[in-house]
């Protein structure tokens, strides 16, 4: 079943509404002024990334802005995107790698600290990894619980 724009946009906002987004660094794009999405609309089309919904700053440099087709993130240096229904995993970078090292035997097992997670590991079902970068702590697993949730609308 193919979701409707306007079913997609209603699903992340309510989600975001669950983790207190927007805040002073997460925004609803459509409350921007016209100068400021043009800065970040200047590096993407919107046909293809679908309606922006939501943008995460971490400094001028680093943004990521999810929208109804596409999450986008600019790392200070190149732009990355993914298709929303290509995702099939999302996880924190270092807690992917941690624990495939305490699979591995090279670490012991013990509690991440959140707080100090700021880049979303999104996996396509070709295996592809690409990184988002959030501000520290409750962003990224803000971000994260909606790429989990737009995940699983796209199955």
């Amino acid at each position: 079943m193919r979701k409707t724009v306007e079913f997609i946009e209603d699903r992340i906002k309510w989600r975001a509404s669950q983790h207190n987004l927007p805040n002073k660094t997460v925004f609803l794009f459509e409350n921007l002024t016209d100068e400021v999405k043009m800065k970040y609309l200047n590096h993407f089309d919107e046909k293809d990334s679908g309606k922006i919904i939501l943008l995460f700053t971490d400094s001028k440099n680093n943004w990521t802005a999810l929208g109804t087709k596409r999450i986008i993130g600019y790392d200070g240096t190149k732009l990355n995107s993914v298709k929303l229904d290509a995702i099939e995993d999302v996880d924190s970078k270092n807690r992917k790698e941690y624990f495939e090292k305490a699979e591995a035997g090279e670490t012991k097992l013990k509690k991440i600290k959140k707080r100090n997670e700021r880049e979303l590991l999104v996996t396509e079902f070709d295996g592809k990894e690409t990184i988002f970068i959030t501000k520290k702590g409750s962003d990224l697993f803000s971000l994260w619980n909606i790429m989990i949730m737009i995940t699983r609308l796209n199955k």
